[in-house]
C-alpha cells in the first residue's frame, strides 16, 4: 500500500516511461509524414471523440470494479483484526482455573491458543501472497515494490515456528491449506478444554463462533484471490485504450493543421498528454484488481498481521513485543 499523500515522479515514470516514449515516436513519425511529406493523413476528430467517450466509460467501469475488489479485501482484513482481538480477550478471560498450579496451566493454554492464532493469520497472509497462475511473469506493480520496498518473502515454515511447536508446523505444512488446518487445531483444542471443564459452555460456543468467523473471512479472501477479475473486461479495456491511442494523432493533426503554419507539431505533446491520461487510468485499474499480489496497491497484510501479534501478545503481558511494521519508501507491506 502506498502511504504518501503524493506519488513520487519516479514511481509514475516507472509505470509510464515506455508508453510515453512509444507515443512520442509514433506521433513524431505521423507529424513528419503530414508536415514534411505533405501527405494528408488527418481525419475528423468527431469519430475519435466518440471512441474516447466510450473508452472513458469502459475504463471507468473497470476501475470501479477493481476498487470494489480492493476495498472488499481491506474490509476482510479489518474484520480479521477485530475478530482476533475478540479472540484474545475471550481466551484470556474465560480459559481459567483455580489454584497456583491450575493458574499456570491456564496461562499455558491461553498462550497456546493465542500464539497459534498469530500463526494462523500469518499463514493466511503468506498463502494469499502466492502468485496466481493468471498473473504475468513480469508485473510492473510488483517490480516497483521490489525496487522501493523488498517483498515479504519469508518462508511459511519460518514464520510458523515462532508461534507453534515443530510437530504442529510439520503437520499443517503437509496439507494443501495450512491456515485451514491451524484453525482446525484451534477448534479441536477448544473442544478438549470444554470436555475437561476448563471453559464454560457459553464461552465455548462464543469461541467456536469466532472460529467460524475466521473461516468465513478466510474464504472471502480466497474467493478474491482465486477468482480473477473477469478477463473480458480487463483485456478489452486494454485493447480499447490502445485503439484510441493509435487513432488519436490523426484527429489531432487534422485539428492543428487547420490553424496553419508549424502548429501541426503541437499534436505531439497533446497526443502524449492525452494518451498518458488514458494509459494511467488503465494501469490504475490493473494494479488494483488483485489486492494480494505483493504489488504497490496491495492490502498491507504484513503490517496488519504485526498489529494483531502486538495486540494479542500484549494481552498475554509478554515482553519483547515486536515493533509495528513501518512503511519503507512510502510503501507499507
Amino acid at each position: 500500500m502506498y502511504t504518501a499523500r503524493e506519488i513520487k515522479a519516479g514511481i509514475i515514470l516507472s509505470f509510464a516511461w515506455r508508453a510515453i516514449l512509444a507515443n512520442f515516436i509514433y506521433a513524431t513519425v505521423l507529424c513528419s509524414i503530414s508536415f514534411i511529406g505533405k501527405v494528408p493523413i488527418g481525419i475528423s476528430f468527431v469519430p475519435i471523440g466518440l471512441i474516447g467517450t466510450a473508452v472513458a466509460f469502459y475504463v471507468g467501469f473497470k476501475n470501479n470494479s477493481s476498487y470494489e475488489r480492493l476495498w472488499e479485501a481491506r474490509r476482510i482484513w479489518g474484520s480479521v483484526v477485530n475478530a482476533s482481538r475478540t479472540w484474545g480477550a475471550f481466551v484470556i478471560a474465560n480459559v481459567k482455573s483455580t489454584g497456583l498450579v491450575a493458574d499456570e496451566a491456564s496461562k499455558e493454554q491461553q498462550s497456546k491458543l493465542i500464539h497459534r492464532h498469530i500463526a494462523y493469520v500469518n499463514a493466511m497472509r503468506i498463502q494469499l501472497r502466492q502468485k496466481a497462475v493468471w498473473n504475468e511473469d513480469s508485473n510492473i506493480a510488483r517490480e516497483v515494490v521490489k525496487q522501493h520496498n523488498p517483498s515479504d518473502n519469508s518462508p511459511l515454515k519460518d514464520d510458523l515456528l515462532h508461534f507453534m511447536p515443530e510437530v504442529e508446523v510439520n503437520y499443517v505444512l503437509a496439507r494443501k491449506n495450512p491456515a485451514t488446518q491451524i484453525m482446525k487445531m484451534q477448534a479441536k483444542h477448544l473442544d478438549e478444554l470444554y470436555k475437561n471443564n476448563a471453559i464454560h459452555e457459553l464461552f465455548y460456543f462464543q469461541l467456536m463462533n469466532l472460529v467460524q468467523e475466521f473461516y468465513n473471512q478466510q474464504g472471502a479472501a480466497e474467493r478474491i484471490k482465486n477468482f480473477p477479475f473477469p478477463r473480458q473486461y480487463a483485456y478489452f479495456s486494454k485493447v480499447f485504450v490502445q485503439l484510441l491511442i493509435l487513432v488519436l494523432p490523426f484527429g489531432l493533426i487534422n485539428e492543428f493543421a487547420k490553424l496553419g503554419g508549424n502548429l501541426v507539431w503541437l499534436a505531439i505533446p497533446c497526443h502524449i498528454v492525452i494518451s498518458w491520461v488514458f494509459t494511467t487510468m488503465e494501469v490504475v485499474g490493473d494494479t488494483s484488481e488483485n489486492p494480494f499480489e505483493n504489488a504497490i496497491n496491495d492490502v498491507p497484510m504484513t503490517a496488519i498481521c504485526r498489529t494483531i501479534e502486538i495486540d494479542l501478545r500484549e494481552m498475554l503481558e509478554e515482553e519483547n513485543i515486536p515493533a509495528p511494521i513501518q512503511a519503507v519508501n512510502n510503501i507499507l507491506m
